[in-house]
């Protein structure tokens, strides 16, 4: 996401996802979702999209080169957003919306930082080992950082496991000092 999370996109976020699971389209949803958030992640893109010399014909030609299986409803959505100038929420509605489907769907999507490159089955490994701890699927994402020295730091929502040699030295000097 390459803007800010906007209070108005999680409200737009939470009404298509209640849209969504009425239809039982998440899929599509999630697919159209994505779509706009790569249509208006450029703040360039949103000015041309929503330019007065914009026809509402042309803004739906555009959307339908992007997403030829797009439904009605979901390109009443995009022509909603771009009456009421609100195209720029397209990366907010996205992030959000991306977080009340992990929600519904129990997933949670974990940071796993290492000094070294991770194979699919130490990958595999931690995922499991979360998803006992915290009741949820767990999406890894691996993230390289040759700072930590060694071991893992994890960041699953807004909890943080430091288990790396640097996080372990820094206790350990914290410890020394009290002492």
């Amino acid at each position: 996401m390459s803007g800010t999370r906007d209070v108005a996109g999680r409200r737009y976020a939470v009404a298509v996802l209640e849209i969504a699971k009425n239809s039982g389209e998440l899929d599509t949803w999630q697919e159209a979702i994505e779509n706009l958030d790569a249509l208006t992640d450029n703040p360039a893109y949103v000015e041309i999209l929503q330019g007065d010399g914009m026809s509402d014909d042309t803004f739906q030609n555009i959307v339908r080169r992007v997403m030829p299986d797009i439904s009605t409803v979901q390109i009443n959505l995009f022509r909603l957003l771009r009456r009421k100038n609100r195209l720029s929420l397209g990366p907010s509605i996205q992030s959000f919306f991306k977080e009340l489907l992990d929600d519904e769907q129990n997933v949670a999507r974990a940071t796993v930082t290492s000094a070294v490159p991770l194979d699919e089955s130490q990958t595999v490994e931690i995922a499991d080992k979360l998803s006992t701890t915290i009741g949820k699927k767990i999406i890894v994402e691996t993230r390289l950082d040759s700072s930590i020295i060694g071991g893992l730091v994890i960041r699953v929502g807004d909890r943080l496991i430091d288990a790396s040699t640097r996080g372990q030295l820094g206790s350990l000097r914290t410890h020394i000092a009290r002492s």
